[in-house]
């Protein structure tokens, strides 16, 4: 089987890795951050939505802020991710942000604090 990894990094020496996410062809990473959330000890996810279905807003163990992602960047294989994480809906309104959100088999999604409390 096919998988792949997400660790959240809570950006004060805490963690969470999941690093047996089955991948399905066509796996977002927002599908895969959910995967996440149903996989013991799991993480709670919560989210907004645009007026075009992309998310704003993230909440990851009740941690957010302000703007599109809240305090969250995500990495894939080391890379920055896609500039707005996207949701069925939002591909539905933008098609061709698809690919930019899709995972493959073996990669690495990293979901990092990016403005933890001084």
């Amino acid at each position: 089987m096919s998988t792949v990894s997400l660790t959240i990094d809570y950006s004060n020496g805490s963690r969470k890795s999941f690093t047996a996410i089955p991948w399905t062809k066509d796996l977002t990473i927002l599908e895969a951050l959910e995967a996440a959330a149903a996989t013991a000890p799991g993480i709670a996810v919560e989210y907004g939505s645009s007026r075009n279905g992309s998310v704003i807003n993230l909440r990851l163990d009740g941690v957010t802020g302000e703007g599109t992602s809240g305090d969250w960047a995500v990495w894939v294989n080391q890379r920055l991710g896609p500039e707005r994480l996207g949701t069925d809906t939002s591909f539905g309104f933008d098609p061709g942000s698809r690919p930019a959100n899709e995972v493959q088999a073996g990669d690495d999604i990293l979901f990092k604090r990016v403005n933890p409390p001084a």
